[in-house]
């Protein structure tokens, strides 16, 4: 008798991972090569750095395909577009993961909503919204129907920082929430547009993960969180396994939320 083999599967599909050297990317990374898809990833690092980047996190990418590129440049992403159609021929799913999120432990200088300055806004959209509109606009044509895109969101997109859990003299950026909340309103406007394509697009709404964070800021955000605890990087991946599987089939234009229950108060 044969097997019956599981919806929520990736294996054997084309996902692009941009920001693929990030906190959550390298964590993306790991499962989706575990769960046996064929990666492709995109990062501003050059390859050499990548390489040792992952190697030092215990995951092998030598013969994952991988492209340094910058998701703000319009003619990077169309090299890397045709770069992977020649290659793969197409995708399966693109998860668009890079992003600016400043630490926490960021300087005081600057940092503040009336002092913000007007280069640094302009560009942390650029790369948090703009960056998302681009790769998923320049992969479109190498995507057919029950291809999946995730957009990578945040908790700041849905509700407003609590300034209390940072030290003093540190402000969350409005910026940051301002472009993840564009990316939950572009992914709403893709997966009605794309729907009848059979293109389906979800955003992942993400909290705070523990990454080293100072403790007495990992101790006030855990106090916030019904669930009294940050997340760890490998909870991230289940639900990117998921939108991307065809068990999400049915599934899009959503908002899913990962927060440990912050956003439920």
């Amino acid at each position: 008798m044969n097997a019956v083999r599981s919806p929520i599967s990736v294996h054997g599909k084309r996902v692009v991972l941009t920001g693929a050297a990030g906190f959550l990317g390298t964590h993306m990374a790991r499962a989706l090569i575990e769960q046996g898809a064929t990666l492709i990833l995109l990062d501003m690092l050059p390859k050499k750095e990548a390489l040792t980047h992952f190697k030092k996190k215990g995951i092998a990418i030598e013969e994952t395909e991988y492209h340094e590129c910058d998701i703000t440049d319009p003619d990077a992403l169309k090299l890397s577009a045709a770069a992977i159609e020649k290659n793969h021929g197409g995708i399966d799913v693109l998860i668009n993961n890079a992003a600016f999120n400043p630490k926490v432990e960021g300087s005081r200088s600057g940092a503040t909503f009336l002092e913000y300055p007007l280069d640094k806004w302009e560009s942390e959209l650029r790369v948090n919204l703009t960056g998302t509109m681009l790769v998923s606009r320049t992969m479109r044509s190498l995507m057919g129907r029950g291809a999946s895109i995730i957009n990578i969101a945040s908790i700041y997109g849905v509700v407003a920082p609590d300034q209390r859990i940072y030290r003093e003299g540190f402000e969350k950026p409005a910026v940051y929430g301002a472009s993840k909340a564009g990316v939950i309103s572009l992914t709403r406007h893709l997966g009605s547009l794309w729907g009848k394509d059979g293109i389906r697009v979800n955003a992942v709404v993400y909290g705070g993960f523990e990454n080293e964070q100072d403790p007495d800021f990992v101790e006030r955000y855990s106090e916030r969180v019904p669930l009294g605890r940050m997340a760890r990087g490998e909870e991230a991946t289940g639900i990117i396994v998921f939108l991307a599987s065809d068990a999400a089939s049915y599934a899009t234009g959503g908002t899913f939320t990962i927060d440990g229950g912050w956003t439920a108060w």
